[in-house]
């Protein structure tokens, strides 16, 4: 269960990330965003966070986080295999 938790953990990084980058762009070309009526909270803080870092600047944070989070989730996966070696 700990395997697919690290790889949920990933796709959910990767998810995040493409949201981020998506509202930045879309703020760049200055398309209006409506909010979620279920996670309005959420979806303004992310926002926020995008409207702070820019297109580029939201590539590079999801590039990063997303990269981060499938190394670890990749060397977790082999080190458990080491171990039972």
């Amino acid at each position: 269960m700990k395997k697919l938790t690290r790889w949920l953990y990933a796709f959910a990084i990767l998810i995040f990330s493409a949201l981020l980058v998506a509202f930045a762009y879309d703020m760049e070309q200055g398309t209006s965003i409506p909010l979620s009526s279920t996670q309005a909270g959420r979806q303004e803080m992310l926002m926020w966070v995008a409207e702070v870092l820019g297109f580029k600047g939201s590539i590079l944070v999801g590039v990063l986080a997303t990269g981060f989070g499938m190394y670890y989730a990749i060397s977790q996966h082999f080190r458990k295999i080491e171990k039972k070696l």
